[in-house]
């Protein structure tokens, strides 16, 4: 479960946050503004990780839906978590 976890963590904050990533977000933006901001938000892209990992890799809950919501949880929580354990350069 935890391996489950963390792969869906590790997509989701690739996908929202990591610089190789931008371009993808910045032309979902274009095509429409919710693709934009799901694929910039990780709590929303956190529960179709789950779902992608439930189809593509195994399931946790034995239910889609579930999956989904599992993740997005997790996902939501971790970034959070990393966000608080972030120290902030004020010359930013």
């Amino acid at each position: 479960m935890l391996t489950w976890i963390l792969v869906s963590f590790g997509i989701t904050i690739a996908v929202t946050t990591a610089t190789i990533f931008k371009p993808l977000r910045e032309r979902a933006a274009t095509l429409h503004p919710v693709l934009g901001k799901l694929v910039s938000c990780p709590m929303c892209f956190g529960f179709w990780s789950g779902i992608l990992l439930n189809i593509f890799w195994k399931s946790i809950t034995d239910s889609i839906f579930l999956d989904g919501c599992l993740s997005l949880a997790t996902c939501w929580l971790l970034y959070c978590i990393c966000l608080k354990l972030t120290v902030q350069d004020e010359r930013a």
